[in-house]
């Protein structure tokens, strides 16, 4: 039992691990197509997702293979040159400064000659060429603009147009029209052309400004259409766990299968691909700037957005399959993960010191909360060797208190007697400094609302922003949500929190996060800004059409909200934030909802929509999210949506 739990905890802890990790995809974030099927399988702790694209359509030229590179080697003791194959995959070798290069650009070849980076010119030789642009997750809305190839030179500056109407995420370094191959003094792949010292021309030649011998032009090659789907990799913590994964796929998806495996590990990988390909040859190489297509620009786009439309419908019906699945799926599963309470003893040999103690229990920091006092009269005779017990168990753990009221007010706080410390050391008020995959905040218990099962709702948020975005985080508190999103991205985040004591928790978190070495994107405290006021009156001032994204985790309205509630479930806050929003821009609301409720939330989603008609927006639910239970019976849910703005 022991053996199977360190198991269990491994996994847990490879799991978070994994999901912490900075995107470094091109768009820096989860397909919005994508999002669901992945937060439902991260809901589950017997999974996690390694990587995913919800399918997409682009245009590119070369030979089609992504996954490497072929470069032309000068080898500086024989005259000839050898062809060099470099895989671009990230991987624990990617510091590695010497490559292994083979004659004829074959990697399994045995003949190997090793050469430092230095001596590699990186010219592009013709082989492995890949050159991909106007990448679009979404349909084709304009055809002819998408289609057009002659708004692909840069040269013609007056029409020169990269996106060609493709993805509406915005991101800085979204769309890879940029050439792959950079010279060998620039180690910055997202540095500009002008840095790399060379001009890119689409698909058609590189030439390098300062040393012109050192490249060469690219032949004009032929411009290809594509369509990949849906592709999802899923690390499973048991071989009747991917089973079970594979058997609610297949229904949707015929290409599933387990591509990796260590027994006994927890190390199984779980890989599902769609069937929905396409490769079109849209110019001969004769002729690589026109279309062969030209006056079929409509057909094309039918068959592009066909397979988009079959690929979400295959989507949506594996995302049911896996919100029906059992609750259990390991073998070694326990049975007993809904008992309240569990029996720990002082003494193994026995069993009247036995002392029961709650099985849920929040940790923040240093801090074990209990969430009610037990209403059992024995359990609560013996609360105070509970808190006793709860510090024997945990080593890290140095104050153990019990909520002793409700979270009430706009503040959502207990206040000063609202924590009552039944174990450890006195400590008033109660502050603590608590982790979260790596970033660090300061909470006020008594004076500030913070709970740490919002941790995998922070992570799903920062998995959903790309490069570049300009975030709104309302109600932010002690400043955990816009921390985790400048950590992790390049976005900028104006966050705004009512409660000063809040607010100064926030301040001090953002001068831990200055000298906080787990963050990996540079900038992070000068692209976070914290404003302390009212949070309508606030947005009033701001700019109309400025934010790409808006948090709003609105505090519960008490009674008035959910089901049965006669609030206006925080319209008062739609009508403020939806004006800040650009066109294209997304939004996760926050709302209360029955569990019967879940997940078409309807009566949410008719709200948002009532306020959109208000403004002449269009509003698309993008994911439904389940948050948290506030009450039996009683959820917390998220709602993201984009809206499209007149």
């Amino acid at each position: 039992m022991k053996q199977m739990q360190e198991k269990k905890d491994d996994f847990q802890s490879r799991k978070e691990l994994c999901l912490s990790k900075r995107d470094r995809s091109s768009a820096g974030r989860i397909d919005p197509k994508a999002v669901e099927i992945c937060a439902a399988i991260n809901e589950r702790k017997e999974y996690y997702t390694t990587s995913s694209c919800a399918g997409r359509c682009f245009l590119y030229s070369g030979d089609g293979v992504k996954a490497h590179h072929h470069f032309v080697v000068k080898n500086e003791t024989k005259e000839e040159e050898t062809f060099g194959y470099n895989n671009n995959n990230d991987n624990e070798n990617d510091n590695n400064n010497n490559f292994e290069i083979s004659k004829n650009g074959d990697p399994m070849n045995d003949n190997i000659i090793h050469h430092n980076e230095a001596e590699i010119f990186r010219q592009p030789s013709g082989l492995g060429f890949f050159h991909r642009f106007r990448v679009n997750h979404d349909v084709i809305r304009d055809e002819i603009r998408y289609f057009d190839l002659n708004t692909l030179d840069p040269d013609r500056e007056d029409s020169f147009d990269p996106s060609g109407g493709g993805d509406p995420v915005r991101t800085v370094a979204q769309y890879d029209y940029k050439q792959n191959l950079l010279p060998p003094n620039n180690d910055n792949h997202e540095n500009d052309d002008a840095a790399s010292g060379g001009i890119i021309h689409g698909p058609f030649e590189v030439i390098q400004q300062n040393n012109p011998e050192k490249f060469k032009c690219i032949p004009q090659q032929p411009i290809w259409l594509r369509f990949e789907p849906f592709i999802l990799h899923v690390m499973c913590r048991s071989l009747s766990a991917a089973q079970a994964l594979m058997n609610a796929a297949r229904p949707a998806f015929k290409n599933v299968g387990l591509t990796s495996w260590k027994h006994g590990f927890g190390r199984y990988i779980v890989a599902i691909w769609g069937d929905e390909g396409l490769d079109l040859p849209l110019t001969t190489p004769n002729q690589t700037m026109k279309c062969i297509y030209q006056g079929q620009e409509t057909w094309l786009k039918d068959l592009l957005n066909e397979r988009h439309f079959r690929n979400w419908k295959k989507i949506e019906r594996f995302v049911q399959a896996v919100r029906v699945m059992p609750q259990h799926v390991d073998d070694d599963d326990d049975d007993d993960d809904d008992d309240a309470t569990t029996t720990f003893q002082e003494d193994d040999n026995d069993n009247e010191n036995s002392v029961i103690v709650p099985k849920r229990f929040d940790v923040v920091g240093d801090i074990a909360i209990l969430h009610s006092i037990p209403e059992d009269k024995q359990i609560y005779n013996n609360l105070f060797e509970m808190g006793n017990m709860l510090l024997k168990r945990n080593k890290h753990i140095k104050v153990v208190v019990v909520r002793s009221n409700n979270l009430t007010g706009t503040e959502r706080s207990p206040g000063e007697e609202g924590m009552k410390i039944i174990a450890g050391v006195q400590r008033s008020p109660l502050i603590t400094s608590h982790m979260e995959y790596g970033i660090k905040c300061v909470v006020d218990l008594n004076h500030t609302f913070f709970s740490p099962r919002m941790g995998p709702e922070r992570l799903r948020i920062c998995q959903q922003v790309a490069r570049g975005e300009r975030i709104l985080a309302l109600f932010c508190g002690v400043g955990m949500d816009a921390m985790q999103i400048v950590s992790r991205t390049e976005a900028t985040v104006l966050a705004i929190e009512l409660n000063p004591i809040a607010h100064q928790c926030a301040l001090r978190g953002l001068r831990m996060l200055a000298h906080n070495k787990a963050v990996k994107c540079p900038n992070a405290v000068e692209r976070l800004s914290f404003l302390h006021g009212d949070a309508l009156e606030i947005m009033s001032g701001l700019e109309p059409k400025s934010f790409d994204r808006i948090l709003a985790p609105r505090p519960k309205e008490g009674n008035m909200d959910g089901d049965l509630g006669m609030g206006d479930a925080g319209v008062e806050f739609l009508r403020a934030l939806l004006p800040l929003m650009k066109d294209q821009g997304e939004c996760h609301w926050y709302d209360f909802a029955a569990d019967w409720e879940f997940p078409d939330c309807n009566r949410t989603k008719r709200t948002i929509e009532g306020v959109c008609k208000e403004f002449g927006m269009q509003m698309e639910v993008i994911h439904v999210a389940k948050v948290g239970s506030v009450a039996k019976r009683q959820l917390r849910v998220c709602m993201d949506f984009r809206v499209r703005v007149p």
